[in-house]
């Protein structure tokens, strides 16, 4: 299986902000709350800036997105290499 990175320039995500107020999820409504994939929309909610958790490997793509194939390199070293 030949996986690709994120940083790759073919490879497409986002950051998506909160888009409501305090009073709704706790963040600005600018403040980063989503990692998006552009391709299939996939998310996973960013953790605060102590929380190491959210990364391109938790996002649930669709079994069709052509970025299913997109990992840190942490995963491949760990998971593939390890």
């Amino acid at each position: 299986m030949i996986l690709r990175s994120f940083a790759s320039p073919g490879t497409h995500f986002r950051i998506v902000p909160s888009g409501s107020p305090p009073s709704v999820d706790g963040l600005a409504i600018t403040e980063p709350k989503w990692l998006e994939c552009t391709e299939c929309g996939a998310r996973v909610r960013i953790d605060g800036p102590d929380s190491h958790t959210t990364t391109i490997d938790n996002l649930p793509h669709e079994r069709d997105c052509p970025q299913r194939d997109v990992v840190s390199q942490w995963f491949e070293n760990t998971f593939l290499h390890g």
